[in-house]
């Protein structure tokens, strides 16, 4: 409980509170206090209420308690930083929302510090030195397909995280310092890596950083993958019909769960290859990122570097391919019975190229996804009690009582698996194998495999054909689904300048209803005007002599 901070200092921040505390144990007592009060230890912390990833969510906790306190973000920052314990009387101290007396320092530039520490080689040091599980907690454990490496991690925590190594490998050099030193150590510190308004890191030490973490990050990708030397020897020599014949001899390499599984997180980065060249590909790097001739990088308007290491793969031209079916109807380009005419040419990677920034990929939310997923089936989605969805003629049936992440899998799959009347397990495969694709570019979690059905494939007479043929399919299935999610994510509500001569006709013939209509009420109250004139003894005799002068008149007669 607070003893200075009022016990309601959190009610203006709970919506904030409460998205926070989602990713913790139930019945969690964590405050913004508590938060900030175990800033030096945030991690073990973090872990204690049963976070999964506390590298991913620290920052966003400190900028939770610095809200709902009141007090500066960097000061949070800086007690884990320098890993020094918080007092509540020292947040109070520079609470602006709660402690009238607060007496925060006024911007200004740092003081100009002499830099007598050498940061760089620290910093070379630690890339080198520290240890793989280091990397590994601040890797996302759910994201959309990276760009690049460093895309997959907690940036912004991963480099907190990493000056915070830095910081204590200064300390280190230092021997045993006065506390002057500390301070004057500290003051070079921020001088170097922050800019003067110590939120944010100068623009030159975080251009390092981040170069200095993807050479690391791809050292690391490197260390556990050998290129097939063979292959590489044979496209060196430009022998494009051995090059062929050795990935078809060896298409069964890829029946495997570990390279199938490298085959399928290559499918988007890879749009532009053909099957034989994205195989060629994975032969020779760990995973696959965007690659183009050079004649295709000068159409987008970049430039191949002047260092630029190039990846031979064999000459492109596209193959004929039924769009609905995946089936190759006619093979154009390299195939794995290429004839010694296909020529060998470099590709090259983007970050091996300069020019024209691309524009980055979409991200969406789960309800937003469900909403595109909708428009892409004309099938009506209806969530009922199931022990696992289905689909039909007619309808989409979501088992009900599950996550939102189960949901989107489970309607993906109904979406891919609803496009085919064949249920083959090979078919029922393939459709898998689509779904694993599509959520993970999603953020999902990609769904198991049944690998039973390759190594049965492989015992089969025309097993590579089968198999050629399945990873043309899933290469197709996900890319038409792609193309049509993103086709409807990007696509607006038409707007109607003037109504058609239909629905000008069916909007006159409501407004003449809707007249008579009125006329009709109208004559209706005037009735009951009339019915609620007050009786009167005058009007009843004159009604009874009209009556009698009525009979008279017929007696006459």
């Amino acid at each position: 409980m607070p003893t200075l901070f009022p016990e309601d200092y959190e009610k203006k921040n709970l919506p904030k509170k409460r998205k926070l505390i989602k990713q913790m144990k139930k019945d969690t007592e964590v405050t913004a206090l508590s938060i900030a009060l175990h800033a030096h230890e945030i991690y073990d912390y973090l872990k204690k209420q049963e976070v999964k990833n506390p590298n991913g969510l620290f920052v966003e906790a400190f900028q939770y308690a610095s809200t709902a306190l009141g007090v500066p973000y960097g000061l949070i920052d800086e007690a884990f930083l320098t890993r020094t314990p918080l007092t509540e009387e020292e947040l109070f101290e520079f609470s602006k929302a709660f402690n009238p007396k607060a007496q925060l320092p006024e911007k200004s530039d740092l003081p100009e510090v002499v830099i007598t520490i050498d940061f760089y080689s620290i910093v070379q040091s630690l890339f080198e030195e520290l240890p793989d599980y280091f990397w590994k907690k601040y890797k996302k454990e759910e994201t959309l397909l990276p760009d690049t490496e460093v895309d997959s991690y907690h940036l912004e925590s991963l480099l907190q995280g990493f000056l915070q190594e830095v910081w204590h490998k200064t300390k280190e050099q230092l021997g045993k310092p006065s506390s002057q030193e500390i301070e004057n150590a500290r003051e070079m510190f921020l001088a170097y890596f922050y800019s003067n308004d110590q939120k944010h890191y100068r623009k030159e030490t975080q251009e390092m950083l981040l170069e200095c973490l993807r050479k690391t990050l791809q050292q690391q990708s490197k260390k556990s993958f050998k290129a097939n030397e063979e292959i590489i020897g044979l496209l060196e020599k430009g022998q494009s019909s051995a090059v062929s014949s050795y990935v078809y001899d060896h298409l069964f390499d890829w029946t495997t769960k570990e390279f199938y599984q490298r085959f399928l997180r290559s499918v988007v980065k890879t749009k532009n290859l053909s099957v034989i060249n994205r195989l060629l590909l994975l032969y020779q790097q760990a995973e696959t990122s965007e690659i183009k001739e050079v004649h295709d990088w000068l159409k987008e308007n970049r430039t191949i570097k002047n260092e630029a290491k190039p990846v031979l793969l064999l000459g492109e031209s596209s193959p004929k391919v039924d769009r609905d079916t995946g089936e190759i109807l006619e093979e154009n380009g390299p195939s794995f019975h290429a004839q010694e005419h296909i020529p060998i040419v470099p590709y090259f990677e983007r970050e091996e190229t300069e020019g024209r920034l691309a524009v980055r990929k979409f991200e969406t939310n789960p309800k937003q996804l469900f909403t595109v997923l909708e428009k892409m089936t004309e099938k009506e989605i209806v969530f009922e009690e199931l022990e696992q969805s289905i689909v039909d003629d007619y309808r989409i049936h979501l088992k009900s009582g599950q996550t939102e992440k189960e949901v989107l899998i489970d309607l993906v799959k109904c979406i891919v698996r609803s496009e085919g009347n064949t249920f083959d397990s090979l078919t029922n495969f393939e459709n898998d194998s689509v779904v694993f694709v599509i959520v993970m570019i999603f953020g999902l979690e990609p769904v198991s495999l049944d690998f039973d059905i390759l190594e049965h494939l492989k015992s089969q007479q025309n097993g590579k054909m089968k198999f050629q043929q399945l990873l043309q399919n899933v290469i197709v299935k996900s890319e038409r689904f792609l193309e049509s999610f993103e086709q409807r994510f990007v696509e607006k509500e038409p707007v109607k300048i003037r109504e058609s001569l239909e629905e000008e006709i069916r909007r006159a013939k409501e407004l003449q209803a809707l007249a008579v209509a009125n006329i009709a009420t109208e004559k209706e109250n005037k009735k009951e005007q009339k019915a609620e004139t007050p009786f009167s003894m005058d009007d009843y005799l004159q009604k009874v002599k009209e009556t009698s002068e009525g009979k008279n008149d017929e007696d006459s007669d």
